[in-house]
């Protein structure tokens, strides 16, 4: 962390400018069209007047997000210089906005994009906007617990070295289970060939504010972050903050892909809690992360002597390959239990009122952040205790589905199969069609198949596995899939090559 000015981070420049509209006897005739709360509904009896209040358009005073000249500027200003960053944007509609708009600014259709497969499903949403190719890598896999951590540098390097004319890398900072790959040595490589590094910081927006832990991408090095300070920096839920550092992209490529997906009617609310939170993690962030990572390590010790769980830290995760990791991530495996990890996450939320952030098959996942208490640790691991004496059982075997390629292969771009013809099969029947659609586990969002990927006895067994779970699967429709359909696909002659070969290629297997 490097030595910024404390006193210029105590300013709120957004939320003062918020207040000082409130309180003064404004006459609406703007939308929103409840006028500063003066409706009665049931919502604001159980919120209260004050956020109705504060839910304003952009009237004279608070700036305007799209061209920002007044406090959203001097907001953002101080952003980025909390952030390490040359340049900061507010987005009220997540992470997931940040990274199309990193994706449109940098990438036009048919350039080559270095990505990992196991990215959140905005990073494919944002090559289907673009029309960029990806260029796939395959993350290193934990069959044990059957997640996905980070791609290993060497193959990140190999990608770079067989495509030159990539423009761009893909980079997630950390993975949702907290694993952090040597981003420096990747950023330094792509750069000397004057490649773009691109980074998802949705679950590292603290990174830069705890000198324990990982860095993050702007101290790293990376041209462009998306960083959810809703996630781990305190703010409302769908406020988040794209980051741009250097000459290597400019104001103007950012703005124009902005303009593309941002909305015209932000909100108040949101963005005074992004002003209000990047204040808090600058002047406290540091102690509040160090107890989180406290907390968790706290967490882990006791968890690890109950019979029926495994809690993994830092230890475990470099063990594996990681570089680095993040502490404030508490992965729980299960073991010996009766019982899926799907179902422990129903159980300790129906049971316990214990809202977990997610679960596959044998793991479950807690964020352990700016908001948690010794309290929560002491609940979650009473009632892990409780769950162990009921569900524990010696000798009991999960089956373990050691896929050999735990993503399919991909044959066309995601814009291309987005736009291809469609035609719906049941999921019994698809294998061997390309997708025209993402399916996911969500959370993490993770897609299992996406545009352009062909379907395996493998992704449909998978899928089917899910939907007997308590997972909830993401997709199309219930039971069938959107497919291309190949007999009015007016480039099927331009891809029934690559189709041939894949065909060839598994017979041999």
């Amino acid at each position: 962390m490097e030595n910024r000015n404390t006193k210029e981070q105590e300013k709120t420049p957004y939320l003062d400018a918020l207040k000082k509209y409130v309180s003064e006897d404004v006459c609406p005739f703007d939308v929103p069209g409840h006028h500063m709360g003066n409706v009665q509904n049931d919502f604001k009896d159980f919120i209260g007047e004050m956020t109705y209040k504060c839910d304003v358009n952009a009237p004279r005073g608070l700036d305007n997000l799209n061209h920002p000249h007044g406090v959203i500027c001097r907001a953002q200003e101080l952003m980025a210089k909390a952030f390490n960053a040359d340049e900061a944007f507010f987005l009220i509609n997540g992470t997931s906005a940040g990274i199309m708009a990193m994706i449109l600014a940098t990438c036009a259709a048919h350039q080559k994009i270095i990505v990992p497969r196991n990215c959140h499903k905005s990073c494919i949403n944002g090559l289907v906007l673009s029309g960029a190719r990806p260029i796939f890598i395959s993350p290193e896999y934990d069959f044990d617990l059957e997640i996905s951590n980070q791609p290993r540098i060497e193959d990140y390097i190999r990608a770079i070295d067989e495509n030159p004319d990539a423009r761009a890398i893909f980079v997630i900072h950390p993975t949702y289970f907290g694993a952090v790959l040597d981003l420096k040595k990747l950023v330094d490589y792509a750069h000397e060939r004057g490649i773009l590094v691109l980074a998802d910081e949705a679950h590292g927006c603290h990174f830069g504010f705890n000198k324990y832990g990982p860095k993050s991408a702007m101290e790293l090095g990376c041209d462009l972050s998306a960083a959810s300070l809703h996630k781990t920096g305190g703010s409302l839920t769908q406020s988040s903050v794209l980051l741009r550092k250097g000459d290597r992209v400019s104001h103007y490529e950012i703005s124009k892909a902005f303009a593309l997906i941002n909305t015209t009617s932000p909100s108040t609310l949101l963005i005074a809690s992004l002003d209000s939170a990047r204040k808090f993690l600058y002047l406290h962030g540091q102690e509040k992360i160090l107890e989180a990572i406290n907390l968790s390590r706290y967490a882990i010790d006791e968890i690890n002597k109950i019979k029926g769980f495994k809690a993994h830290g830092k230890d475990y995760f470099t063990k594996q390959g990681a570089y680095d990791y993040d502490e404030t991530k508490l992965v729980i495996e299960l073991d010996n239990l009766d019982i899926d990890g799907f179902t422990l996450y129903k159980i300790l939320k129906d049971k316990y009122n214990i809202q977990m952030e997610l679960a596959e098959t044998y793991v479950v996942l807690a964020i352990i952040s700016l908001g948690s208490t010794f309290d929560h640790i002491k609940r979650l691991i009473n009632a892990l205790k409780e769950i162990a004496f009921n569900h524990y059982k010696e000798g009991v075997k999960y089956p373990k589905y050691h896929y050999d390629n735990p993503f399919p292969k991909s044959i066309v771009r995601p814009r291309t199969a987005y736009h291809a013809p469609l035609k719906v099969v049941p999921l019994e029947e698809c294998e061997n069609l390309i997708s025209k659609e993402s399916i996911m586990i969500y959370p993490p969002g993770i897609p299992l198949i996406i545009p352009g990927e062909i379907f395996t006895k493998e992704i449909i067994n998978r899928i089917k596995q899910y939907k007997k779970t308590n997972a909830t699967v993401l997709s199309d429709y219930e039971n069938d899939v959107s497919v291309i359909d190949f007999d009015t696909w007016d480039l099927y002659e331009k891809h029934k090559k690559d189709l041939e070969e894949y065909y060839e290629s598994i017979k041999n297997r």
